[in-house]
C-alpha cells in the first residue's frame, strides 16, 4: 500500500527569517551587528574596546572611534612623495582615498610590515579624518571594566600619541587605550609632509 503526502511550500518569505539574513555587504553587516549589540546591552557596550596590536604593543580603541577593519591583502598602498616615513600611503577603499599611518613608526619604533597579513583600522567618519591606522593584529573585543588602571606603563614600551590611559588585564597583559578623537587633532599626526 503506497502512501502519499502533500507538502506545502510557502513561497512568501517569513518576516522573521528576513531579519535574520545577513545584509548584502560586510560593511552593512558590521553596522547591523554593532547596532544589535548596543540595543542588547548598552551599559556594557560603553566598556567594550576593540583590541589590536600596533607593532608589538597591545592597544584598546573605543568602538565609536572606528568605522571598519580592512584587510590589506589584495589592496595596494600608494606611496605619496615628500611625506614622513610613518605615513605609509593612500588606500583606495571603495572609491574613497584613506591615508594609512603607522602609529608605531610615528612613536619611534621600527616600521610595521604591510602586506597580506596586515590590517588597517579606519577612523569613524564622525572624527572627520579620512585615515586609518596600520595594525599588526586584530585581537578581538575586551571589556575595559574588567581591567585594572595602571599608572605610567614603562616596561620598555613605546609612547604612542593620544594614549588615554593604561590598563592591565587579569592575565597581566598591559594595554594602552587610544583616543582616536584626540589623535585626529594631534599636531604631529596631522603633519604628514616633510
Amino acid at each position: 500500500m503506497s502512501h502519499s503526502k502533500d507538502f506545502f511550500i510557502n513561497t512568501q518569505a517569513d518576516a522573521s527569517y528576513q531579519s535574520m539574513r545577513p545584509p548584502e555587504n560586510l560593511q552593512s553587516f558590521q553596522a547591523s551587528l554593532i547596532e544589535r549589540m548596543q540595543a542588547r546591552d548598552h551599559g556594557s557596550q560603553s566598556a567594550r574596546r576593540l583590541a589590536v596590536a600596533i607593532g608589538a604593543q597591545a592597544c584598546l580603541i573605543p568602538l565609536s572611534h572606528t568605522s571598519e577593519i580592512v584587510s590589506l591583502a589584495g589592496h595596494a598602498l600608494t606611496r605619496v612623495p615628500a611625506t614622513r616615513p610613518w605615513f605609509r600611503g593612500l588606500l583606495n577603499l571603495r572609491g574613497n582615498l584613506i591615508g594609512i599611518a603607522d602609529l608605531a613608526a610615528l612613536a619611534g619604533a621600527p616600521a610595521q610590515a604591510s602586506g597580506a597579513g596586515s590590517h588597517a583600522v579606519v577612523l569613524a567618519p564622525s572624527l572627520e579624518a579620512q585615515c586609518g591606522l596600520l595594525i599588526s593584529a586584530v585581537l578581538g573585543l575586551r571589556d575595559i571594566s574588567e581591567m585594572t588602571p595602571i599608572s605610567k606603563n614603562d616596561e620598555g614600551r613605546i609612547e604612542l600619541p593620544a594614549v588615554n590611559g593604561s590598563y592591565k588585564d587579569k592575565d597581566g597583559t598591559c594595554w594602552d587605550e587610544l583616543d582616536l578623537a584626540a589623535l585626529a587633532k594631534h599636531e604631529v599626526f596631522l603633519q604628514v609632509g616633510r
